[in-house]
């Protein structure tokens, strides 16, 4: 079974992104990497993040794809662990990770339960088009459920906080809800 990651970044060492030790981590994990997204414009329309999670997932040929942000990362102590799990789910179209979020080094949360790893070989239909973000995978054109699929209990770790500065933070959130309200014409909870 061939395991593909890709990833998405833009500017890393500017938005202070641990990006180096989310490739080396993803290095463990899959027999393939790809990036996408390094020519991503400052000022952005908010359909983009849907289509350059969709350009990574085309461009990856493994088996199983899994779409990781430059930020998300696995411990290492899963890595056989997620490799047998994949293939013990090999009739489901996609598995399910919760997510940590850290924003200090003691300060963490249980965010949400991420469908980010796609059985590509058994389901070429998938689409990473859907949800309120346009982002999210859908098959033949239905959102996937984390409800009616194995959640595998093997964390993804966050760390979307935990090297920027409040500067940074802040201007980073600021665009994404200009993409927002110039896509969706409300700034909805980005506000």
């Amino acid at each position: 079974m061939k395991i593909s990651i890709f990833t998405t970044y833009t500017n890393p060492e500017e938005r202070k992104d641990p990006w180096r030790e989310a490739l080396n981590c993803y290095e463990d994990f899959a027999d393939e990497i790809i990036v996408t997204g390094k020519d991503w414009p400052y000022e952005f329309s908010w359909d983009l993040i849907g289509k350059t999670f969709e350009k990574g997932y085309q461009k990856s040929t493994g088996d199983w794809v899994i779409r990781m942000d430059i930020d998300y990362f696995f411990h290492e102590k899963n890595l056989k662990r997620l490799s047998k799990l994949l293939s013990d789910y090999n009739d489901y179209p996609g598995v399910v990770f919760p997510q940590y979020q850290f924003f200090t080094p003691d300060r963490f949360q249980l965010k949400t339960r991420l469908c980010v790893a796609l059985n590509k070989k058994r389901f070429p239909e998938i689409k990473l088009n859907g949800g309120g973000d346009l982002c999210l995978a859908t098959l033949n054109g239905k959102l996937l459920d984390v409800n009616k699929l194995p959640n595998l209990n093997i964390p993804i770790f966050q760390y979307d906080s935990m090297f920027r500065t409040k500067k940074i933070i802040a201007k980073d959130r600021a665009r994404f809800a200009r993409a927002w309200e110039r896509h969706f014409k409300n700034y909805g909870k980005r506000g």
